[in-house]
């Protein structure tokens, strides 16, 4: 008998206690902000970029202005440097450089071309602050006098 009286004394101090256990907080929701750098973006169904908490997911970046134009047709080191220019407006928009970039990809339709024109990516990222990279040759990208495209995933500060 007296260990049932024992047994049920210590099942009703652990229901007690845990009756005094604050339930779990739900994490706080995590705000996504579209961001758009130019006007014609929306129209074509994207934006430019999506900040998530601290982390910023750039679109893939072509050489195309601000009304959407291809720049430096058939020349890859061109389009390389307008693509990033591209992307650096939408860092400095959200405060960032390339030093906070983590992760790029580089689509290419010549991946001869891209490796010829590869040193003036040392024109954006220090040599020793270089982020994860992969380069693709694909078979067209979304305008066919296109060369590169390139997406960047940004850790900002």
């Amino acid at each position: 008998m007296r260990s049932a009286v024992v047994l049920i004394a210590w099942l009703a101090s652990g229901l007690a206690l845990s009756a005094c256990q604050r339930a779990a907080q739900p994490p706080p929701p995590r705000v996504k902000q579209e961001f758009h750098l130019n006007p014609y973006e929306k129209d074509f169904g994207y934006s430019q970029a999506v900040l998530i908490d601290k982390t910023l997911y750039i679109s893939g970046s072509v050489a195309a202005d601000q009304n959407g134009r291809l720049v430096a047709p058939g020349d890859m080191a061109g389009q390389m440097r307008a693509a990033y220019s591209n992307i650096r407006r939408t860092l400095a928009a959200h405060g960032a450089g390339f030093d906070e970039v983590v992760k790029e990809t580089i689509y290419t339709t010549d991946m001869d071309a891209l490796l010829k024109a590869s040193d003036l990516r040392f024109e954006y990222y220090r040599k020793e602050r270089l982020p994860t990279t992969s380069w693709v040759q694909v078979q067209r990208l979304v305008d066919p006098g296109f060369l590169v495209e390139i997406e960047a995933v940004a850790e900002l500060p």
